[in-house]
C-alpha cells in the first residue's frame, strides 16, 4: 500500500515562495479554487508547477467565503451552495480530484443531508474521486454514488472523539487542536500508517488511541512546520509502511499444507445499508489478543485455523497462538522441535515450521505474526485467556437481550429452560439450534428487517443464530440477540455442544462490553503479561 501525502496550497497567493518548495515535497496538492482563499492567477501558477513536478491537483472547494477563511458553517441554500462550487470547479476544468475545505469539511462529515447533496454534485460533475475521513459521511454518500474515497488523515492536526457519532473528529484549532511540534506531527504520522491508530486524548503522554485509515496524509501548507514535515515525512512513510508490512501473516508465512484455514482482519461495519455483511475474523477478541501481544495493529492479518495447516516461516519474527487451543509443535530446519503453548510470544527463524495436533476446545485458532524488523514484546511472554476474561458470564452463559420481536413469543422464559444444544447445521453465517419443542411466537409472515451480529430468529425449524458473515436482512423473528461482548465466545462452539442462555438488560450489556474493552486496554498498556510464568 502507498500512501501519498497531500497538501493543502495556494492559499497565500501564486507567488508565495514556501509553497511553491511545498510542491517538490508532495504528490497531491489540493488548490484553493477562490472560495476561501485563491484566486484565478494562483490557481493557474500551482496547476502549472502540478504540470512541472508531476504533482496530482485536486479542487480545494468551501464555502464561499474568504473573510472567515472557510472556516465559519454558512446558512445557504442548496442551489446557492452548489452555484458557488460550480464557480470554484471552473478553474480547474478537468479536474477529477476533490477535496473539501475547513467548515464545509467538517459539515459534511457530520450532516447527512449535506454529504448526500454534496455527493450528488460530485457525481454530476463527473468527479471520480473525493479526498475525506473513512468514518464520515461524506464518504459513505460518495461511495453510495460510485465516487471513489481516497482516505485522508490529517498530521498537523489533533483529533478527538465524538461519542454520539462513535467517530474520529478533528479537535478545534482554538482548543489546541494545531501540532506545531515536528516530532510529534511525524509520531502522530507513524502511528496512523504503522498502526492505524491515533490519540484522541489530547495529550501525547497519556494516549487514548482510535483505529483510523489513511490512504493520504495531509500537511496545511500555513503551518509552521509545513516544509519541515513535508521534508521528512516521506522517510517517515515509508519506515512506517515497513513496519506495517511486518505485522501480520501476508507475505511472511506460506502454508505447506493448506488445511483448512484462511486469512481474516476485523469485521468490517458501516455497509449493511448496501448489503454487505461485516465478516472478517470470527472471534475478534482472539484476533485482537494475538495482535496485541505481538505489538501489531489489533486488525492486522491473522491467519484463521479450522482444519490444521502446516506453517513455514519464510520471516523471522515473533508469533503467538490465541482462540481455539490446539496442540502445535515447531521445527526447526536443523530437525529440533518444541512443543508450542497457548497464549505465549514465541521467536521464529526463516525456514521453521509450525505443525499442529489435537484440537482441545474451541472452533477457530489464531496465528498471529509480526517480522523482526516490526520489533514488538520479547519472547515467552504469555497472555492466558483467564487474565483477560473477567467480563465473561460467570456460569458461562450466552448473555442476550430481547429482540425485535421479542413480545410476539408466547412464554419467552422458555427459551432459558430448553436444554439447547449445537447442531452440525452451522458455518459463519450462522448456526442452528436442537432442543425440545417449548418456545412458540404468535407471528405469522414478517416484512425481512435488518439483522445483526448475534441475531436469534426463531424458524419453524427452531432457532438460527446469525454469526459475522450473515446476511443483512432477515425474515423470521427476531426473537433475542447475543450481546456483542459475547459474540467472541459463541463462534467458539462448535457442533453437538450444550449451550445455555442468559436473559440480561441493555446496561448489562453495555457493562460487559465496557470491560471487555478495558482487558484489551490493560494488554495494549503490557500490565495483563503473565510473563514466563
Amino acid at each position: 500500500m502507498k500512501v501519498q501525502i497531500n497538501c493543502d496550497i495556494g492559499e497565500r497567493g501564486a507567488l508565495h515562495a514556501e509553497d511553491r518548495l511545498l510542491m517538490e515535497l508532495v504528490q497531491i496538492a489540493n488548490i484553493a479554487c477562490d472560495g476561501h482563499a485563491g484566486d484565478r492567477e494562483s490557481v493557474a501558477a500551482f496547476r502549472a508547477l502540478a504540470v512541472k513536478h508531476g504533482v496530482a491537483v485536486s479542487a480545494h472547494l468551501s464555502y464561499p467565503d474568504k473573510p472567515n477563511f472557510g472556516r465559519e458553517t454558512m446558512r445557504l441554500s442548496e442551489p446557492e451552495l452548489l452555484a458557488a462550487l460550480d464557480a470554484q470547479l471552473s478553474l480547474l476544468p478537468g479536474v477529477k480530484l476533490v477535496k473539501f475545505h475547513g467548515a464545509l469539511y467538517n459539515d459534511a462529515c457530520r450532516d447527512a443531508a449535506l454529504a448526500a447533496t454534496l455527493a450528488g454534485w460530485l457525481k454530476k460533475n463527473d468527479i471520480a474521486t473525493l479526498l475525506a475521513p473513512n468514518d464520515s459521511e461524506i464518504a459513505a454518500a460518495a461511495r453510495r454514488q460510485g465516487v471513489v474515497v481516497m482516505r485522508e488523515a490529517f498530521v498537523d492536526r489533533r483529533y478527538g472523539w465524538d461519542d454520539g457519532a462513535a467517530a474520529l473528529r478533528l479537535a478545534p484549532r482554538k482548543a489546541g487542536g494545531v501540532i506545531k511540534d515536528l516530532g510529534e506531527a511525524l509520531a502522530q504520522a507513524t502511528e496512523i500508517v504503522a498502526r492505524g491508530r491515533v490519540n484522541v486524548s489530547g495529550d501525547p503522554a497519556r494516549p487514548v488511541w482510535r483505529d483510523i485509515k489513511a490512504d493520504t496524509l495531509c500537511i496545511h501548507s500555513d503551518s509552521p512546520i509545513a516544509l519541515d514535515l513535508a521534508g521528512r515525512l516521506g522517510e517517515t512513510i515509508e519506515k512506517a509502511l515497513k513496519a506495517a508490512a511486518a505485522a501480520g501473516v501476508r507475505g511472511n508465512i506460506r502454508l505447506v499444507r493448506p488445511g483448512f484455514c484462511g486469512t481474516a482482519g476485523l469485521p468490517v461495519y458501516g455497509r449493511q445499508d448496501i448489503g454487505i455483511s461485516p465478516a472478517g475474523a470470527m472471534d475478534r477478541f482472539a484476533l485482537r489478543r494475538g495482535n496485541l501481544m505481538l505489538g501489531n495493529p489489533e486488525g492486522a492479518p491473522a491467519l484463521e485455523i479450522v482444519g490444521p495447516p502446516e506453517i513455514e516461516l519464510l520471516t523471522p519474527g515473533r508469533f503467538a497462538l490465541t482462540g481455539g487451543a490446539v496442540d502445535a509443535k515447531l521445527t526447526r530446519p536443523d530437525g529440533s522441535a518444541m512443543e508450542v503453548d497457548h497464549s505465549r510470544v514465541y521467536e521464529g527463524e526463516a525456514g521453521d515450521r509450525l505443525t499442529f495436533g489435537n484440537r482441545r476446545y474451541g472452533m477457530y485458532t489464531y496465528f498471529s505474526f509480526r517480522g523482526r524488523a516490526g520489533g514488538g514484546p520479547p519472547p515467552g511472554e504469555a497472555v492466558p485467556f483467564v487474565a483477560v476474561g473477567g467480563w465473561t458470564d460467570p456460569q458461562n452463559r450466552i448473555r442476550v437481550v430481547p429482540g425485535p420481536e421479542y413480545k410476539c413469543l408466547r412464554q419467552p422464559g422458555q427459551f432459558f429452560f430448553t436444554q439447547w444444544r449445537t447442531t452440525v447445521r452451522m458455518d459463519r453465517m450462522g448456526m442452528r439450534l436442537s432442543g425440545d419443542p417449548g418456545v412458540d411466537c404468535d407471528m405469522g409472515n414478517m416484512i425481512s428487517g435488518a439483522v445483526a451480529d448475534g441475531t436469534v430468529q426463531l424458524t419453524p425449524d427452531g432457532p438460527i443464530i446469525l454469526l459475522r458473515h450473515r446476511q443483512t436482512t432477515g425474515g423470521y423473528p427476531r426473537i433475542f440477540n447475543v450481546i456483542s461482548a459475547d459474540m467472541d465466545l459463541l463462534c467458539q462452539y462448535g457442533p453437538g455442544q450444550a449451550i445455555h442462555f442468559a436473559q440480561v438488560t441493555l446496561d448489562q450489556a453495555r457493562e460487559a462490553a465496557r470491560l471487555k474493552e478495558e482487558a484489551l486496554d490493560r494488554l495494549r498498556k503490557g500490565e495483563a503479561r503473565a510473563g514466563n510464568a
